[in-house]
């Protein structure tokens, strides 16, 4: 294994302890979200940091705010983590969060985790015209799939807004890219969908950029980490990375291995072990990327932060849902 990736892989679980252990009462999928923004940052874990944010949120916000349960947790670890000022930043994302409602956004559970991307990727310069043009590729996604565009795909929409590609140029390649993956054996899906985007990121010819998806599909499957459609975005990342992306997954699949045999991440999910590892993986090869490091540490660096925040958010969402339909059909 990569010495570097060794050395994020260890400090990782370590911190994942500490953090289970300051937050004993909080669930294994935030505490782990809270010791991969820290690892990711190269942060020294600050639990008194992270309450200070976490109760100035909930002081600026109502008490069924969307900013609330899962999402305060996700950017208290996210603000403290990456910010010296984390407060004067969640201000910035009130105001932002205003703004894009104003401008047509709806109020759901992913607006914090696209505001947040906002605050991540806009200096403030262009902000409107990058809320509307970013509000116009969702709508566009909506048109052209909507059963399967929805909240979760607001943070990403963000992101690719900052592209200097009109949104019809945008819609026209994802969708390429989307039946071009579906050609080569991906399942049309919520997952594919979000794929299709994330390779947005890579100028390059989408036939090539889909047979390096096809490629890494088939390492992993070959290694007996098969992805179903949930965990595709993590394939996109590695592609992202181009030639290197084959070379990336290799150690993707040493990292998973540990991660199987390790106490407290072996309760993890599968798709859980496959994201971490590529977030750990694909943050050390974009540091040895010298040459395009800020380009592909905001399109990928970034797009793994929302990606994963929205997943848990959603993750823990629907565990809440079921377990309150478990308890109304008990007490029935």
């Amino acid at each position: 294994m990569n010495e570097l990736v060794k050395e994020k892989l260890d400090r990782l679980i370590d911190l994942f302890k500490e953090v289970s252990s300051e937050f004993k009462w909080e669930g294994s999928l935030t505490n782990h979200f809270t010791a991969l923004t820290y690892t990711l940052n190269n942060r020294e874990f600050d639990k008194e940091k992270i309450k200070d944010v976490r109760k100035y949120i909930n002081q600026n916000t109502g008490i069924f705010s969307n900013y609330r349960g899962t999402s305060n947790i996700i950017l208290s670890a996210l603000l403290s983590s990456k910010y010296e000022s984390p407060k004067q930043e969640f201000d910035r994302i009130l105001d932002y969060d205003k703004k894009m409602r104003k401008a047509g956004y709806k109020n759901n559970m992913y607006l914090p985790i696209a505001s947040y991307s906002l605050l991540a990727s806009c200096s403030g310069e262009g902000l409107d015209t990058r809320i509307n043009k970013a509000l116009d590729i969702y709508s566009e996604m909506k048109k052209n799939h909507p059963w399967l565009t929805g909240g979760d795909d607001y943070p990403l929409s963000i992101l690719l807004a900052n592209s200097e590609d009109t949104v019809k140029n945008t819609i026209e390649n994802m969708d390429e890219c989307y039946k071009l993956l579906n050609e080569n054996g991906f399942h049309k899906s919520n997952g594919l969908q979000f794929l299709s985007h994330i390779l947005e990121f890579r100028k390059e010819e989408n036939k090539v950029t889909v047979l390096r998806c096809k490629e890494i599909f088939d390492k992993l499957k070959d290694n007996n980490l098969k992805v179903y459609t949930g965990g595709y975005a993590m394939i996109g990342f590695l592609s992202l990375l181009g030639e290197k992306g084959y070379e990336a997954v290799d150690q993707v699949i040493e990292v998973v291995s540990i991660l199987k045999s390790t106490k407290k991440y072996k309760w993890l999910t599968k798709e859980t072990h496959l994201y971490t590892a590529a977030a750990l993986v694909s943050d050390v090869f974009i540091e040895n990327m010298k040459s395009q490091k800020d380009l592909i540490q905001t399109t990928i660096g970034i797009s793994i932060e929302t990606l994963i925040a929205a997943q848990t958010v959603a993750v823990i969402a629907a565990a809440s849902s079921t377990a309150a339909i478990a308890s109304t059909t008990s007490s029935s």
